[in-house]
């Protein structure tokens, strides 16, 4: 079982090149190493181990995945949010917060898994950052959360950025609790995704300035969609524009 986020808010109408090239160097760097089957072996190298940390690897580890599953799943949350965020701070921006994000990720692991030579790789520390940009700066998105059992869908959820994001950041804090609490090593480094989300939080602070009163009450005191917001926005599948939710901060 497992839940597809959808993002039904307008997206603005400039490239996101920056984004676009993110996915495109962590597909192929998954694509061209296991065509090769030497996926493992830079996994083994360049992997982050919070035991045996290097500054190559804070950052090589960003780029590597385990699988298809893997690389398709964080490349499908980091389109869902890092449009918009990418054309709020610019490309060159987003990247350099992007790799914060990871970096903050990597740093709250190894503070609670130091010692462990396990390497830990995904793009996914990074792109909880993007998201924990977006839950600040965007809480009134709308979303669809689409339930699968295997690959049958089975129901769908609408939501806004506040509840599908936070749903999401707490079920990481309580599995990285229950991991914590048992001992496990391996799997997945939810305390990571942790600490990118809270750094993604922290990145979004600093545009807070740079908003309008109104803009900031927007975003600390979102209020509920509308009955005609929701009717306008979740009223068929194709994803269209909608002025009404889509929060545009001065520059």
């Amino acid at each position: 079982m497992f839940i597809l986020p959808i993002n039904r808010d307008t997206r603005p109408p400039l490239t996101p090149w920056a984004t676009w090239i993110l996915i495109i160097v962590n597909s192929v760097l998954w694509v061209v190493p296991a065509f090769l089957g030497i996926n493992n072996q830079l996994i083994h190298v360049y992997g982050y181990r919070p035991g045996a940390p290097t500054l190559l690897t804070l950052f090589t580890s960003m780029f590597l995945h385990i699988g298809i599953l893997h690389v398709a799943g964080n490349m499908w949350f980091l389109w869902m949010f890092a449009h918009k965020i990418e054309a709020r701070l610019g490309s060159f921006l987003f990247l350099v917060a992007y790799l914060i994000c990871g970096l903050g990720g990597q740093g709250l692991h190894t503070l609670l898994s130091h010692g462990s030579l396990v390497p830990c790789v995904g793009a996914s520390g990074a792109i909880s950052g993007v998201a924990g940009m977006y839950f600040l700066l965007y809480p009134r998105s709308p979303f669809d959360l689409v339930l699968y059992f295997g690959f049958w869908i089975r129901k769908t959820f609408h939501a806004t950025t506040r509840g599908a994001v936070g749903v999401w950041i707490g079920e990481q804090l309580v599995l990285g609790l229950i991991t914590k609490a048992v001992g496990k090593t391996g799997g997945v480094a939810f305390w990571a995704h942790i600490g990118g989300f809270v750094t993604g939080l922290l990145c979004a602070a600093l545009v807070l300035p740079r908003a309008s009163a109104e803009e900031r009450e927007m975003i600390l005191r979102p209020k509920p969609l509308t009955a005609e917001e929701k009717e306008e926005i979740f009223s068929d599948r194709v994803e269209k524009a909608s002025e009404l939710t889509t929060l545009k901060l001065n520059g």
